[in-house]
């Protein structure tokens, strides 16, 4: 598909995911932050312990969405720099940073992630959830390794999409909070080690194997039985790992 077409498609869905949310919505808990996120996240294994304190620390959020994860940064101590495709995201995350206390730690940029408007070695760290299967890799996989300086430390969370059955779920079964399809293409390890190519250091975690039946019911609540059974068998049995939810991603520059 064509990178505009790409871009046309992405940018009427989160326009539209940006639509109508009000003031209540996009605030905090008092004292929510960073590293209480990514405690409770079942996605973000590691990331907490990988970046390290955040106090002082320049980040660039690869796609802010509606702007949750940033105000978590910058409540964390970060000086964050983010950017989204979509403009009406960019100007919600803008709302959510005013109404959370700190849009003076935050800029916000409209930009695409395959030509991104930052300078050579500028952060310290960067992050980003969800980001990369919507970015065409072949042009973009260099650009976090760009503006990253030396010694930075880069974590991307991503969808995997090698498992047939949760493809096909992904594109024709509804299940609770499910965002609408846009051009997005989830991961295989051809991309994973794309993204990872150019680091010092780079290593990868396949998350959420049977676990994933949580985000089917919605996360009504944890199975714990399925998480125990996950931490059991994928340090075990490699062959499977490919079928996972996820892909937790950590780089060293």
């Amino acid at each position: 598909m064509p990178l505009e077409q790409t871009y046309q498609i992405e940018r009427q869905k989160w326009d539209t995911l940006a639509t109508g949310k009000s003031e209540e919505s996009l605030r905090l808990a008092p004292d929510d932050n960073f590293e209480k996120y990514v405690q409770r996240a079942s996605t973000m294994v590691g990331i907490g312990e990988f970046l390290g304190d955040l106090q002082g620390r320049h980040v660039l959020e690869m796609g802010c969405g509606l702007g949750e994860v940033s105000a978590l940064l910058a409540r964390s101590g970060a000086s964050v720099t983010t950017f989204d495709l979509s403009e009406n995201s960019v100007l919600v995350a803008g709302r959510r940073a005013q109404v959370n206390n700190v849009a003076g730690s935050i800029k916000l940029v409209a930009a695409a992630g395959e030509h991104l408007p930052f300078a050579d070695n500028t952060f310290d760290i960067v992050f980003g959830k969800a980001i990369l299967h919507h970015l065409d890799p072949d042009i973009a996989w260099y650009h976090p390794y760009r503006v990253l300086k030396s010694g930075g430390k880069a974590a991307f969370v991503e969808p995997v999409g090698m498992n047939p059955f949760l493809r096909f779920a992904r594109n024709h079964i509804p299940y609770p909070y499910k965002n609408p399809r846009g051009a997005d293409r989830p991961l295989n390890y051809d991309q994973i080690h794309q993204w990872g190519r150019p680091y010092s250091q780079f290593w990868y975690r396949e998350i959420q194997l049977f676990s994933m039946l949580e985000r089917g019911l919605g996360f009504s609540r944890r199975l714990a039985f399925l998480r125990r059974l996950d931490d059991f068998l994928l340090p075990r049995l490699a062959f499977l790992r490919r079928y996972c939810r996820y892909v937790v991603m950590y780089m060293v520059k």
